[in-house]
């Protein structure tokens, strides 16, 4: 009789957890994406120009709870429908350089792919009243590590997140990296893998002329994040983040934000810091031997004893939907701020789309950015943004604080976007126009444009239109 009972019990609960896990498939949801993508790389006068159109997306599915447990899975890919992006369409007086930006919409590294498809996300969540742990393939959205959305897929990562707003104003983030899946490429990397893997690596900092070469050299166990986020009053924020790469370096960043209104006016304030050092050996130990040759250096990508500071302010005004925002950023000359490209865009307030400060020391940044949405004319979902910019940088050849060769440059951008609403909802049209110019010494000849292809006297056009559902 008892042992009837139990069996009983068991399958009654085994019965139980059938109908559960069935409900919560059936109250999963499919979503999505489908976006195109048309750019055209239209570099100075004589120089090789590049095109590309593409097409593709994601697809995800993610079930309903399950006693505070949902899983997801999410494919994504891009494919070019047209282009003139190749390995052999180079530009010779470039060291045989290719195209920088559009060859980004499917693979960077390999410029005669047409195609790429891969699983994105692959997870396991937990949800236990505001707190959530997610294990496995994720998108993530930090200030350094983020899907940086100026590409097809972005980029995506694995590990372990944790995520909690249970205490009153504070909003706690961090966990664990072991691969990521850089933007602009076809596949999944380990960390150290990842570094270098689909991107330029630019110069060692060393004063002959040396290419850095930490792609493929690199050690490290993965990335530690750490964040803590403080609201403690109406308008005030505080953030604190730290991003510590075993082996190789340990980035801290700071920043606070103040936003107040007066009527039809309101004000803003912004500060930053972010502080970077050495971890280890800086990805690889032959550049701590004595007498470390330029080689051996280069397969570092944190050089040794290397460290940075970067500071940035902002100010703004605004009234009704018009916003007005100066920015100034500056990185002392004791070394270059460096944080992988591959892994995400930068938080910092100078920031303009098509351009990074990675890899730069002793430099200075000026933006000043205009916000305006229609609204308030009766243009619903039309909003424009322009920004223009001074980055001054050290000299194009002083690699100890200028990784790619970059003179200074002025950068200016217009980026417009429609939010369609009615039966068009999740549809948004984006035509974002970049324009580059130096204003520091290219060293320029008939012969030798290194410093001017992909970098300055260049115009980017961006139309890109994503369907999200």
């Amino acid at each position: 009789m008892q042992r009837t009972f139990l069996l009983s019990l068991v399958a009654i609960n085994a019965l139980v957890a059938a109908e559960d896990i069935t409900a919560a498939f059936k109250e999963g949801k499919a979503s999505g994406q489908i976006r195109s993508y048309l750019m055209v790389e239209d570099n100075k006068e004589g120089l090789a120009d590049y095109y590309g159109a593409t097409l593709g997306g994601h697809l995800k599915y993610e079930t309903g709870s399950l006693w505070g447990i949902k899983a997801g899975i999410a494919f994504y890919t891009t494919n070019y429908i047209r282009d003139n992006v190749s390995t052999t369409h180079v530009e010779p007086t470039a060291s045989n350089k290719g195209s920088r930006y559009v060859a980004g919409l499917v693979d960077a590294g390999n410029h005669d792919t047409e195609s790429i498809t891969n699983i994105g996300e692959l997870y396991l969540s937990y949800t236990l009243s505001k707190s959530k742990a997610t294990v496995g393939r994720m998108k993530l959205n930090t200030p350094f590590i983020n899907p940086e959305d100026g590409r097809m897929i972005p980029t995506l990562e694995q590990g372990v997140w944790l995520a909690s707003k249970d205490v009153e104003g504070f909003d706690f983030q961090g966990g664990y990296l072991n691969a990521i899946w850089n933007r602009s490429t076809p596949e999944w990397k380990s960390v150290a893998e990842s570094l270098g893997y689909g991107y330029p690596q630019g110069n060692a900092p060393t004063t002959a002329t040396t290419a850095s070469n930490f792609g493929g050299n690199t050690v490290s166990n993965g990335i530690y994040i750490g964040s803590v986020t403080y609201t403690p009053l109406a308008g005030v924020k505080l953030e604190v983040w730290d991003y510590y790469v075993d082996n190789i370096f340990n980035t801290a960043y700071f920043e606070g934000n103040y936003n107040a209104k007066f009527g039809d006016i309101k004000a803003l304030f912004g500060a930053q810091l972010i502080a970077q050092q050495e971890v280890g050996n800086g990805g690889n130990s032959e550049d701590s031997q004595a007498n470390a040759t330029n080689a051996q250096i280069a397969k570092s990508y944190f050089g040794k004893g290397e460290k940075s500071m970067t500071y940035g302010a902002k100010a703004g005004v605004g009234y009704n939907d018009t916003t007005l925002t100066f920015a100034t950023t500056m990185t002392t000359d004791e070394g270059r701020f460096l944080f992988p490209r591959e892994w995400g865009k930068e938080p910092l307030f100078t920031f303009q789309k098509r351009e990074r400060s990675d890899g730069s020391g002793g430099t200075t940044a000026f933006l000043l950015t205009l916000e305006q949405d229609f609204k308030a004319i009766g243009v619903n979902g039309l909003t424009l943004s322009i920004g223009y910019g001074n980055y001054f940088k050290q000299d194009a050849k002083n690699w100890k604080l200028n990784k790619y060769g970059i003179p200074s440059y002025a950068h200016a951008n217009i980026d417009i976007f429609y939010k369609f609403s009615g039966s068009l909802q999740g549809l948004v049209i984006e035509y974002l126009i970049t324009r580059k110019d130096a204003i520091g010494n290219t060293y320029e000849s008939a012969s030798n444009t290194n410093f001017v292809f992909g970098k300055n006297s260049i115009t980017v056009h961006n139309l890109i239109m994503n369907y999200t559902f």
